[in-house]
């Protein structure tokens, strides 16, 4: 069976990192079961140092794009739903929107803003013993805050962040209009990075801008809703 790396789950939702619960969509696209195995601690085996990887038939395999890759060569999964390759570009650029931009915008709100790293402390390090968590979490955000800031986040207002967040937020619902998923009457994909992010993005736990960004683009909502009974079950929408 696969095994899955990841953080656990957090502030209401399967995992606290949206590209772990991209990975785990995935693998519920391709019908294939899967073991999820958490803790921060699972990053130091990972390949590349970070959270998602799987293991399967003795291959190790991170970052959530290669594990799509290695799913569809190892399994024969197809996710590109039937597309054409236009339609599917157009999904790639949603998902490098999110991954390559708006994730960024979280992990600001998440881990550095005042009132959110006292929330992020307490869900990825609360269950370790006081002493390792008052070491080691003040070091993993000050690595993070440095990531932050040679990628340019950090170095804008929080303001300026919000508004940049929400015309992605924007961007991703006039793309998705009124279609039952992001390309059209069939899942691909994009709408495992789709939803996960747009999950990830309305935690209770985070008010403010961005999530509120999301909550007013009602389709997207209705989407997110949707897609989560379908492919994450055990993610409450109405808690999160």
């Amino acid at each position: 069976m696969i095994k899955l790396y990841g953080f656990g789950p957090g502030v209401g939702q399967p995992d606290l990192s949206p590209f772990v619960m991209k990975v785990m969509i995935l693998l519920r696209m391709a019908g294939l079961p899967f073991e999820k195995i958490n803790g921060i601690a699972g990053a130091r085996k990972a390949p590349r140092g970070k959270l998602p990887y799987i293991e399967d038939k003795g291959r190790t395999v991170s970052d959530s794009r290669f594990i799509k890759r290695y799913l569809a060569e190892a399994y024969g999964v197809d996710f590109t739903g039937g597309y054409d390759e236009k339609t599917l570009m157009l999904g790639l650029l949603a998902e490098r929107t999110l991954e390559e931009s708006s994730y960024f915008f979280a992990v600001e709100r998440r881990w550095i803003r005042p009132d959110g790293w006292p929330v992020m402390q307490k869900a990825a390090f609360g269950a370790m013993p006081a002493p390792v968590r008052l070491l080691i979490a003040p070091l993993v955000r000050r690595s993070v805050l440095k990531s932050l800031q040679g990628q340019g986040t950090a170095r804008m207002s929080n303001a300026e962040n919000d508004l940049l967040a929400a015309e992605n937020s924007h961007a991703i619902a006039c793309l998705l209009g009124d279609k039952p998923y992001l390309l059209g009457d069939r899942a691909s994909a994009s709408d495992a990075t789709v939803l996960a992010f747009a999950i990830a993005a309305t935690a209770h736990a985070f008010p403010g801008p961005i999530r509120d960004a999301i909550l007013a683009e009602p389709n997207l909502v209705a989407y997110r809703n949707r897609l989560a009974a379908q492919f994450l079950p055990e993610c409450d929408v109405a808690t999160l």
